[in-house]
């Protein structure tokens, strides 16, 4: 009998001698860069020490448990701060680190164009998109490039679909325009 009782007490002692030699571990990440634009992809890798599990709370409130990720954004996304947490933990789950990363994600942008094609006749004509308004002061005998002179030029508009109108006081234009990330449109109004 005494025998059994030494050996569950020395059982015991050694169960928690090596629980509590584990080492607490440290919750460490890094991301590629501090500034994203929407549709580029966040990464995050995992340089935590001393940890066997995580635990990751992205910003819209999700978690994961695998040690590093690629977080693709979305071009639609919004610009935002977004802040990213890690969790570690040791191999028995009894101790723990946490540490927090924020980020800044601007959202993508990308242009669009209007004009005349010469001899239309219209002159002055103000185009609305997205309630600001541009001008087309003169005509062009082809499409022209992207921002050209004479044209109502929109740069740097959030990547999305967009209603416009414009009118020379005589004749009415409406219509959409999809801009898409780095891109530009050119619309001739006809």
């Amino acid at each position: 009998m005494m025998k059994k009782v030494i050996k569950a007490l020395f059982t015991a002692i050694a169960v928690l001698s090596i629980s509590s030699c584990q080492k607490t571990p440290v919750a460490g990440f890094t991301t590629d860069k501090t500034e994203y634009v929407a549709g580029e992809t966040i990464k995050l890798t995992n340089t935590s020490t001393d940890a066997e599990t995580f635990k990751w709370t992205f910003p819209d409130g999700t978690t994961g448990t695998v040690a590093n990720y690629d977080l693709i954004t979305n071009d639609t996304d919004p610009a935002a701060t977004l802040t990213f947490k890690l969790e570690a933990f040791s191999k028995n789950g009894k101790k723990t680190s946490e540490t927090t990363k924020t980020v800044t994600l601007k959202a993508a942008t990308g242009n669009v164009t209007f004009w005349q094609m010469t001899g239309s006749g219209y002159d002055a004509t103000p185009v609305v998109l997205n309630g600001i308004t541009s001008t087309i002061t003169g005509e062009e005998d082809a499409a022209p490039s992207c921002g050209a002179a004479d044209c109502a030029v929109f740069n740097n508009v959030k990547v999305g679909t967009y209603n416009y109108s414009a009118t020379d006081g005589t004749e009415v234009w409406s219509g959409s325009v999809t801009v898409k990330k780095n891109g530009c449109t050119v619309i001739e109004l006809q």
